[in-house]
């Protein structure tokens, strides 16, 4: 019997140590040596293994930070980073940093830090559609969402003076797939660049469009 109880004993034991194992990537090394907790670390390389980041995406700015917070904070910092959309953010380092600045102002203010509240997300498939028609980019950081600039090809003049308009009260769940089709109906857009309030994760009521010509500035502000 004893014999037997054991055996159990070591297949419990083996079983246990098969679950604790994860597979690293060859990243989670660096980060180790870099001075990361092993928590942190382990948290990044399952972010590397999504494909939605990867470690030559961070610059030492990036991990630094995260070096400095305490390994929680660091832990939901992360969490909340993997669950972000970054399909149009160029800079991901730069992104993350937001995204730490926003989790320090939250902690200060004494609001809740966690992932529960999910503000309305704009529409991709309309996002992408307009995208595709118009051949602009469009970039995407913690403070604003930036559409265009300039058109592609083009080989007029930079807009000056008198061809940005400031557009306020806007609704707070409304984004580009909205918003570009409405001014799009003054004349060509330079840009559109839409301010973004990363503590409530929506847009902050108001945005700047530039357009190519002082004629359809005049127009949009007209209407």
């Amino acid at each position: 019997m004893a014999e037997g109880n054991g055996e159990i004993k070591m297949e419990e034991k083996q079983s246990k140590e098969e679950m604790e194992y994860i597979e690293r990537t060859e990243d989670f090394s660096k980060l180790i040596q870099y001075g990361l907790d092993e928590k942190v670390a382990g948290k990044l390389d399952e972010i590397y293994k999504t494909g939605k980041l990867a470690h030559v995406d961070l610059d030492e700015r990036a991990l630094d930070a995260l070096k400095e917070f305490p390994v929680d904070g660091a832990l939901n910092v992360l969490t909340q980073f993997l669950e972000s959309n970054l399909e149009h953010v160029s800079n991901k380092s730069a992104y993350l940093c937001g995204v730490m600045k926003t989790y320090r102002q939250k902690s200060r203010a004494g609001q809740g830090t966690g992932t529960s509240t999910t503000p309305k997300a704009p529409d991709e498939d309309k996002i992408k559609m307009i995208l595709e028609r118009t051949g602009y980019p469009l970039d995407v950081t913690t403070g604003q969402r930036k559409y265009g600039g300039p058109p592609p090809n083009w080989e007029g003049p930079t807009p000056g003076t008198g061809c940005e308009v400031f557009c306020g009260k806007i609704p707070k769940d409304m984004y580009e797939d909205e918003l570009i089709p409405l001014f799009e109906k003054c004349g060509k857009i330079w840009d559109l660049r839409l301010m973004m309030d990363p503590m409530a994760g929506c847009n902050r009521g108001y945005a700047f469009i530039t357009f190519t010509n002082r004629e359809a500035a005049q127009q949009a502000v007209r209407e």
